[in-house]
């Protein structure tokens, strides 16, 4: 039978192994027993940590633990065990939220949460949180058949049920995000493009692959290859800025395009108990005011105070160079703004950085979307107004052409590029075809050959893809001279 046909789902647990292919028995964790008293830096004589805990791998307070999880050259197997009622309960409610509506249509509410173990090299996290995550994603791959599903873990989301538990960490993270390559036969394309634009200087979320499996007691089942992806709202302001106590937005919807101010559309992810969105409503002002038109340096240095514009056009430029239509300009949504305490010039301004990048060095005929291959953006309207306005002012064009040379010169050089590619293909490939690959009803490829031609390929693959946007970048910028 051939292996990519859909087969009905068959009972979730998800198991996420150590990158030596390892696995332990599940402690007795959630239950105190003969714990370990005070583990933890914070902890005072009453709290009796699980046995199994170490400082390193289950406390919160120390560094982040990225040379372990986000290493380059390994892939990650991890478990996570969900009891039988708790898996039939996502799959019910999945159901119930996805069954009916088109590709494009919103999820009523999110997916719900359910307590699971998580395993990892020999070590088990108990009464960890897990959902679904995606919209369109979501719904297209569960009205698909496949149940190669993204989902979020959070480590300390049921602490208060298990005191135990307080301050539950992976490794130093609280949250992870578990991304299912949608539309990316290659599967490396989140990785890969998040580390081009950190390697542009652009904050970017940092991931690594994982095999991830999944038992709810019929025994471990094979969910395919993901990449891991620390949530920006943790650790990643620890370590890509320099100061984590700022505002965190995840902009979602009209008022996320910037043509017209809407406070809820800006979703706060950190210190959401304040109520204060006036970091982006300066932002927003500075952007729209009339300066733009009758002062232009007064309106650059006036924006420049509350928005990081070089930042933005910086990440454009890289935007631009691979492509990414699932990307601002074409879709309100997939980004982040950071108001930046330790900011140099301009303390608390906001900056801008992308996220959900499984699209990205992915070009297809889009429609009205097709502009997401103009290096240049000219088909872009006032609708987007942060690309419009910026664009269509000559000191920060010339920013943005700039960049867009040192993206060719560096971070998008052709042969380093094509080397990471060719470098992260063969890491997974015996986890995404051959016997130990993915199989349906986990998995979006129907045959081996997508995944095995995904760079090599002449229509669509990636090593051409890098030239022939080189091809493209230069030639804007030629017409641009």
């Amino acid at each position: 039978m051939n292996r990519y046909l859909h087969f009905g789902a068959i009972s979730l647990l998800i198991s996420l192994v150590a990158c030596d292919g390892t696995t332990g028995s599940i402690p007795d964790g959630g239950e105190t027993g003969e714990g370990i008293s005070a583990l933890c830096p914070d902890d005072d004589g009453s709290v009796l940590r699980p046995s199994d805990w170490t400082v390193e791998s289950h406390c919160s307070g120390g560094d982040a633990d990225y040379e372990t999880l986000f290493a380059d050259d390994v892939v990650h197997r991890i478990d996570i065990v969900v009891a039988a009622d708790d898996h039939q309960a996502t799959m019910d409610d999945l159901a119930s939220l996805l069954s009916s509506g088109g590709p494009g249509a919103d999820l009523s509410e999110e997916p719900i949460w359910v307590p699971v173990s998580v395993g990892f090299a020999g070590k088990w996290w108990q009464q960890v949180g897990m959902r679904y995550k995606g919209n369109s994603s979501l719904r297209s791959a569960w009205q698909q058949g496949v149940r190669k599903l993204s989902f979020r873990l959070n480590f300390d989301r049921y602490e208060d049920d298990y005191p135990e538990l307080d301050d539950q960490r992976f490794f130093g993270f609280k949250k992870m995000t578990f991304s299912n390559g949608f539309k990316d036969p290659s599967l490396i394309r989140d990785k890969l493009a998040a580390d081009l634009f950190r390697q542009a200087g652009v904050p970017a979320a940092r991931g690594a692959f994982a095999r991830v499996f999944l038992d709810s007691g019929d025994g471990p089942v094979y969910l395919g290859l993901y990449t891991m992806i620390e949530d920006p709202s943790n650790r990643m302001l620890d370590t890509q800025f320099d100061d984590d106590s700022g505002n965190l937005y995840k902009p979602e919807g009209e008022g996320a395009k910037w043509g017209v101010f809407i406070e809820e559309h800006f979703i706060k992810q950190t210190n959401e108990e304040e109520a204060d969105w006036s970091d982006v409503r300066a932002a927003f002002d500075a952007l729209h005011a009339v300066a733009r038109v009758t002062a232009p340096a007064q309106w650059r240095a006036e924006l420049e105070a509350t928005f990081d514009a070089p930042g933005f056009l910086r990440c454009l430029a890289m935007n631009q160079t691979m492509v990414n239509w699932d990307s601002y300009g074409f879709m309100s949504h997939n980004y982040y703004l950071y108001a930046d305490p330790a900011d140099t010039d301009h303390p608390g301004r906001l900056r801008w950085f992308p996220w959900d990048l499984n699209e990205a060095m992915l070009f297809e005929d889009r429609g009205p979307a097709a502009g997401a291959g103009e290096v240049l953006l000219e088909s872009v309207s006032t609708e987007w107004p942060l690309i419009r306005f910026l664009l269509d002012d000559v000191t920060y064009l010339q920013l943005y052409a700039d960049a867009l040379q040192e993206m060719l010169d560096g971070a998008f050089a052709v042969d380093a590029v094509q080397a990471s590619m060719q470098r992260y293909h063969d890491l997974i490939a015996p986890y995404v075809v051959g016997a130990d690959g993915e199989r349906a009803p986990y998995t979006f490829l129907t045959s081996d050959s997508q995944f095995d031609t995904s760079l090599s390929a002449t229509q669509g693959g990636l090593l051409q893809h890098v030239v022939a946007r080189h091809e493209a970048v230069q030639a804007a910028l030629v017409g641009l001279r």
